[in-house]
């Protein structure tokens, strides 16, 4: 009889270390997916600025995206390098949103982020009008909202 009864309670240490055993690794499997998730998100975000800068040198595309901003006339090369370097970052800050949502990047750096976006748009007349003309389609919801404090269209004057 004592046999049978430590033989029950040997199982059930047993089974309550299986149990602990699979419930510590779905933590472990849940914060690596997590971690990598992450990673490659802010790798793709890396390699947006590092895209935006590649032509930091270059006086003539920097005059460029300067005058598009200020909502200057542009050549048809020009508004495509324009189009293009915004709509980079519009990507940039879709990554930004997607970290913030998944925990990643905390609410104040968000919040300032999307606080200097909604200023530099309001600031400028060229930028405001990509983006309005393109934030549909370019920008995720969550982004739209943080950018302009809605959704409802009125910051573009909807």
């Amino acid at each position: 009889m004592d046999t049978d009864r430590l033989n029950r309670w040997l199982t059930l240490a047993a089974n309550i270390g299986v149990i602990a055993g699979i419930l510590f690794l779905a933590l472990e499997l849940r914060q690596n997916s997590n971690l990598m998730r992450a990673q490659s998100r802010t790798e793709m975000s890396k390699s947006t600025v590092e895209l935006l800068t590649l032509h930091i040198n270059d006086e003539s595309y920097v005059d460029a995206m300067y005058r598009g901003l200020r909502g200057e006339e542009l050549t048809e090369l020009e508004k495509e390098q324009f189009h293009r370097t915004y709509a980079a970052w519009t990507q940039h800050w879709n990554n930004v949103a997607y970290l913030h949502d998944e925990g990643h990047y905390d609410d104040a750096a968000f919040e300032l982020q999307m606080k200097v976006v909604r200023d530099e748009l309001e600031y400028l007349p060229g930028w405001k009008t990509f983006w309005c003309e393109t934030r549909e389609w370019n920008a995720n919801p969550a982004v739209i909202e943080a950018i302009e404090g809605s959704s409802d269209g009125r910051f573009c004057g909807q």
